[in-house]
């Protein structure tokens, strides 16, 4: 197994020292002269290897996102809905970004597409049968609104008959515009 480099040892302060002066373009040079200037034991070549690295997951990193967009994107605008297809977009981009940590060991693996295929299709499978059940719930309170409605009315057309105010449909308009939040 090899050896823990003297850069991943550094002290958490003095790690996050170096990530931000990396990203912000400081020269390794510079970067050794200040850690050095700190008390770390480092070189210049070990801290070049270690940003080798770094990019390397980087660049596996966005190449994992762009691969899980392209099967999103396959899929259609709307194949993820609610916290469920989140999750599950969630689980397409950590087995993606899986294969491509995976990938840094061995560049020639092949690609899991089957994999890949089959969890993309389980998203879409998932999100269009939430999209039912969303349809389904919302038919099922416009009857619900409608039952109500019809029951009001009959009620409102009882009162109405008792008095001499009003007509009922303009008791009724005005009731349903209350109810409905338009007046």
């Amino acid at each position: 197994m090899a050896r823990t480099s003297k850069i991943r040892r550094l002290p958490p302060e003095l790690r996050e020292q170096l990530h931000s002066m990396l990203d912000a373009g400081v020269p390794l040079e510079d970067i050794t002269a200040h850690l050095r200037g700190l008390g770390a034991d480092v070189s210049r070549s070990g801290l070049g290897r270690y940003k080798q690295q770094i990019d390397q997951v980087a660049a596996r990193m966005r190449e994992s996102r762009q691969m899980a967009e392209a099967i999103m994107d396959r899929m259609g605008a709307n194949a993820a809905t609610g916290k469920g297809g989140a999750a599950l977009i969630q689980m397409l981009t950590t087995l993606t970004n899986d294969f491509m940590v995976r990938r840094l060991g061995d560049p020639d693996a092949e690609m899991e597409v089957d994999d890949l295929r089959a969890l993309s299709r389980a998203i879409k499978d998932r999100a269009q049968a939430a999209r039912a059940t969303q349809d389904f719930e919302i038919k099922m309170r416009e009857a619900a609104r409608a039952a109500a409605e019809a029951d009001m009315k009959k009620a409102l057309d009882a009162a109405a008959s008792q008095s001499d105010a009003a007509s009922p449909q303009e008791i009724f308009e005005r009731v349903r515009a209350i109810y409905r939040g338009e007046a």
